[in-house]
């Protein structure tokens, strides 16, 4: 049995965001593909199955961010609300994608994904920690 988590601590706000972060990988792969399948069928050597990995991998991440996040929360019975960490997952995707050009993060795309994984697993993992806090 798994001891829950009582004392909101440093390291269980950065557990939960590599359990967010590991969800979304897990459920960002199997999206990649499909996108890039589904998109695929009907293409003679065009650009389509491209499109579609990358709209797979931009809601396939976020979405197992958080639920990545639900389970380490049920795991741990963290007190949360999934539905401000759906939320901030995608105030993550809004962040990055629009201040892309301000911020030139398109001029290398190396700082642009690793930011978009970064910002939307700890935006998410906020969100989930702004509400429902734990007594005491």
């Amino acid at each position: 049995m798994v001891k829950p988590i009582e004392k909101r601590s440093f390291g269980s706000f950065f557990g939960m965001v590599l359990a967010g972060a590991f969800g979304g990988f897990l459920v960002a792969i199997p999206a990649i593909l499909i996108g890039a399948q589904a998109l695929s069928e009907n293409s003679v050597g065009g650009f389509e199955d491209l499109v579609g990995a990358i709209m797979g991998m931009v809601l396939g991440y976020p979405l197992g961010v958080v639920l990545g996040i639900w389970v380490y929360s049920r795991v741990f019975r963290y007190p949360g609300s999934i539905w401000l960490g759906l939320l901030g997952a995608v105030g993550g995707i809004v962040l990055v994608f629009g201040l892309a050009e301000p911020l030139n993060l398109n001029v290398n795309s190396d700082v642009m994904l690793g930011s978009y994984f970064i910002f939307t697993a700890l935006l998410a993992t906020w969100g989930f920690h702004a509400k429902k806090r734990p007594a005491g």
